[in-house]
């Protein structure tokens, strides 16, 4: 509540004074100070200010007392009283033209009226509502904490604060998920990351004013408070007002006040949403440990936790291939922060996106985090075409593809996919089957790419037969040749024979893949014919040859990044 100039003006003390220009703007302009100003006026008047002066350092100059009126305006005071019958003895026509012109209120005050008794009276009158204010102050803090302790509706808490500001709030927790308030979200996060490129603190030096921030758009503005508890971020404050808003000492001490107890509720929110948390990954975890755990054991954990576990759900395995690599290219540029530090943060920043990604299609999402593999059951679709499930879980990569390179531009993912089934309790084994997704298609694909374990089934063969030392003597005895003669000429025998293979021996194919030109490439065809002993003109020796090489690239012999296998 401010002191209005028309209250002002009722006081005793100014019965006989004549309000020369602007009394249609008395109700409009509030008394903030008051003070005895004589030319010049420099940066001595304060906005809201009730300025007296007696003119006797410009009386003699119409010009000078013009341009004394015409500073104290442009100070942002709220009404200039003039004291008459010494020096000044009438306001001149061109200052009250200025005045009425500009809207700005004049007083004529007879010369008996003491200054100091009108700085009194407006003094003890602004002291006054000042009181009254810390009082009023003093029992919103007691009613918002109270309604805290009682355990009322964040909602009733955040209505009670909109109502003392008469503006409209939104409170965020620190996931950046709307805690309460009335504003409009898509009008605070436009005007909020305007904000973050250019911050502008309350020009103050009050130290509430400096915890503030304040952006605006083209009709309106944003002040932002961190909401904060024992140096730990719970989450944001932020208050929408029009444009023409000026914020004062009132609101910044109630926007401080509930600030602290939006502090209280997030605090506790957040440590019941991290218990919840924890428990939940516990949970999941448990789902890829043990085949044999009772349904009915899991349906009620997970009804404990809030999970609807009877949907049908698909395991996928995330493995960031470069944080490391992301980490020091950030450490070059003045990161501050550990590297354990900073790769637990973007595990949690890529979970988020993880949940933000799932929401974003209507999906539910379970997730854990085992060393560096990120463990994620996502809901697919009802029906039981696989290709249904296949698009539900390329929709959520390609979110979380493009939600991942904004955060963390150049980072490589892989994904391991897997599917059990209908997909309804069956986690264990689709965790496995993703599992050996990932495992295999790293090896035979190369990294960053999406694994689907039914996909893998050449690859899955491959690695297991591998394994047995016959096949690993016949894919010897046929490729050694090759191997041998590019490791002393490097010719690339062996990646030459994949792409005429893949092209199905069009030569021309061939040689363009390869960027050869075609007598080169029927040279180099020539060469392991003869190597090998094998015509591949010969399906079963182009089998063999085919065959013998992705054996031995399975095996981890050679470590390629362009692995174009299967």
């Amino acid at each position: 509540m401010n002191l209005s100039l028309m209250d002002v003006l009722k006081f005793p003390i100014f019965e006989t004074a004549k309000i020369v220009t602007g009394k249609n703007e008395l109700r409009k302009k509030s008394v903030e100070w008051v003070s005895v100003i004589e030319s010049p006026v420099e940066n001595f008047v304060r906005e809201n200010e009730l300025v007296l002066s007696t003119g006797i350092g410009c009386y003699t100059d119409p010009h000078l007392f013009f341009e004394f009126v015409k500073d104290v305006y442009e100070s942002g005071a709220s009404v200039l009283a003039i004291a008459t019958g010494h020096y000044i003895y009438r306001i001149p026509e061109e200052i009250v033209d200025f005045a009425e012109e500009n809207q700005f209120v004049i007083l004529d005050l007879p010369w008996e009226i003491r200054f100091a008794d009108i700085i009194h009276e407006v003094t003890s009158a602004i002291n006054k509502l000042q009181q009254d204010e810390l009082i009023r102050l003093k029992e919103l803090q007691q009613e918002l904490i109270e309604m805290f302790l009682t355990k009322k509706p964040f909602s009733s808490i955040v209505s009670v604060i909109e109502k003392e500001l008469g503006l409209p709030v939104l409170i965020m927790n620190n996931r950046g998920n709307v805690a309460g308030g009335s504003a409009h979200i898509r009008d605070v996060w436009r005007m909020w990351n305007d904000m973050k490129k250019s911050e502008d603190e309350e020009e103050s030096h009050h130290p509430i004013f400096s915890k503030m921030k304040r952006g605006e758009s083209k009709d309106s503005q944003l002040f932002h408070m961190k909401i904060q508890s024992s140096e730990q971020n719970q989450g944001d404050f932020f208050i929408v007002t029009p444009l023409s808003y000026k914020m004062k000492l009132r609101e910044a001490n109630l926007i401080e006040q509930a600030v602290m107890v939006c502090a209280l509720w997030l605090t506790s929110e957040n440590a019941l949403a991290e218990n919840k948390n924890m428990l939940q990954k516990e949970f999941v975890l448990s789902l890829t440990n043990e085949e044999e755990i009772p349904e009915q054991r899991i349906k009620e954990e997970a009804q404990d936790l809030g999970l609807e576990i009877d949907l049908p759900y698909e395991c996928l395995i995330g493995y960031p291939e470069n944080l490391e690599s992301l980490f020091y290219q950030e450490a070059n540029n003045n990161n501050n922060q550990t590297k354990k530090s900073w790769l637990e943060n973007m595990m949690a920043y890529i979970e988020m996106e993880l949940y933000d990604a799932a929401q974003s299609i209507h999906r539910q999402v379970m997730y854990a985090q085992e060393d560096d593999k990120m463990i994620v059951f996502l809901q697919t679709s009802e029906t039981p075409a696989q290709s249904n499930a296949n698009g539900t879980i390329n929709q959520f990569l390609d979110l979380v593809d493009r939600r991942l390179n904004k955060l963390l531009p150049g980072v490589v993912v892989s994904w391991g996919i897997g599917k059990h089934q209908e997909g309804i309790m069956s986690f264990y084994k689709s965790y496995n089957k993703a599992v050996s997704a990932l495992k295999v298609g790293r090896k035979q694909k190369g990294i960053g790419k999406r694994y689907h374990f039914d996909n893998t089934k050449i690859s899955r063969l491959i690695l297991n037969l591998s394994q047995n030392e016959e096949v690993q003597e016949i894919t010897m005895s046929t490729i050694s040749p090759l191997i041998e003669y590019d490791e002393k000429r490097e010719m690339d025998l062996i990646n030459t024979f994949i792409a005429y293979n893949e092209n199905a021996g069009n030569v021309s194919q061939a040689a363009r893949v390869l960027n050869l030109h075609r007598q080169s490439l029927l040279y180099r065809l020539r060469k392991i014919e003869s190597l090998t002993n094998l015509s591949l003109t010969n399906p079963d020796d182009v089998f063999l040859l085919d065959f013998s090489i992705k054996i031995w690239m399975s095996s981890g012999n050679r470590n390629r990044a362009d692995q174009q296998i299967i």
